[in-house]
């Protein structure tokens, strides 16, 4: 009986390739149907009728050539991204970024605006905010942008990555709730919902990795309050139930000086662990009026500075952390190994990474590769993935 090969619908074939287009147009300002054609390997004939298909969306429009010569006639016109097509919103709520974006599809923000305090304090109140802020800015600007495309939310917490359920979000000391469906009832648009590990790594490899190379395997850990990590494998993310934090449950590895079988990563290598050790071994003085957020800041400063104990702290934690991704690494075997979140700031840190990384690379007898550090804010990864799921995809 012959076997019968699956092949992909031309319904498939085409909208892969009209997201090919937009996701060019996205990384260049300057890009003719020429290029496209012999970029993403089409037919002149394929990509007009592509780019056409585009232009009468309203998606993106042509602005006309110049006349470059006689001999040379006239350039191809150029392919943009109409900015005015519609808007996404981005939401972070996180214990070191509590904000909301507006920003057109070519990622330019229209509007940035804290979250305060007062309105994280339940689920509804911010909520409320949220809907006031979008409606303040739709009536602002009236009709001046079609519509608004989608909303994404990186959050820190867990969540349930079919329903959008937020599990469970201690830094907010919110319960159980139900935040993908109410913020897309409130502002009557598709919603996308995250941790934040995943949203970084999602836009170091949109905006930092090239085009040519999205097939790298990445591993991104994130240390602020606690730690995680996310994985993105032959071209997608690993979804691990909507938690990032599953890196730091791991055990140490090979640390005899650590007393107890259950120590885990995250017990040495996170926010609360460093400032814990940093209080117990220094002079640091916690400031009770400002937040974790506040205080963990300042530690990574002044550990940039001539302060041989923090340094010595933060060298010693990053040293343990690369010790540990290491061995953690070798059955994933990553091609890149990425810092994401504050401790980015902390130099001794970095170096302390590659130090361990160096020191478990010759243990096995292998080559390492010192870590690359993404530099995006929380908000900066949250517009990436509202525009990665709203607009390019």
């Amino acid at each position: 009986m012959a076997l019968k090969i699956k092949r992909p619908h031309l319904r498939e074939i085409r909208e892969k390739n009209r997201v090919g287009i937009l996701r060019m147009l996205r990384n260049s300002e300057m890009v003719s149907r020429p290029m496209i054609a012999d970029s993403l390997g089409l037919s002149k004939m394929s990509v007009s009728r592509l780019v056409r298909d585009l232009m009468s969306e309203g998606i993106c429009i042509a602005i006309g050539g110049e006349n470059s010569s006689k001999s040379l006639g006239r350039r191809p016109d150029v392919i943009r991204i109409n900015p005015k097509y519609g808007i996404v919103v981005a939401i972070c709520l996180s214990a070191f970024s509590k904000t909301i974006t507006i920003s057109d599809i070519t990622g330019a923000t229209l509007l940035k605006k804290s979250i305060p305090e007062d309105a994280c304090q339940r689920p509804d109140d911010a909520i409320t905010f949220i809907d006031k802020t979008v409606r303040n800015f739709a009536r602002d600007q009236k009709n001046s942008y079609l519509k608004l495309l989608g909303c994404s939310v990186v959050v820190a917490g867990k969540f349930n990555t079919k329903s959008g359920i937020l599990l469970s979000a201690p830094l907010l000391n919110w319960p159980q709730f139900e935040l993908q469906k109410r913020i897309k009832a409130c502002l009557d648009c598709p919603v996308v919902v995250d941790n934040i590990a995943n949203a970084l790594c999602m836009n170091y490899v949109d905006t930092t990795v090239k085009l040519s190379s999205k097939n790298l395997n990445i591993m991104l850990v994130h240390i602020a309050v606690g730690m995680g990590a996310s994985l993105f494998v032959n071209g997608a993310l690993v979804r691990r139930g909507g938690d990032e934090g599953w890196v730091g449950k791991t055990k140490l590895h090979n640390q005899s000086e650590f007393i107890g079988e259950e120590t885990t990563l995250s017990d040495y290598v996170s926010g609360h662990a460093i400032i814990a050790e940093i209080v117990k071994r220094t002079d640091f003085v916690l400031d009770t009026s400002k937040d974790f957020a506040s205080n963990f800041r300042r530690a990574i400063s002044l550990s940039n500075f001539e302060n041989s104990e923090l340094v010595k702290i933060f060298t010693n934690t990053g040293e343990i952390l690369g010790k540990n991704l290491f061995y953690l690494s070798v059955g994933i075997r990553p091609d890149l190994l990425v810092l994401g979140g504050p401790i980015r700031h902390s130099k001794p840190f970095i170096i302390g990474v590659d130090k361990g990384l160096e020191m478990a690379s010759k243990q096995m007898g292998e080559t390492f590769n010192p870590i690359k550090v993404s530099n995006y804010s929380y908000i900066d990864a949250a517009k990436n993935i509202a525009l990665r799921e709203h607009v390019y995809s």
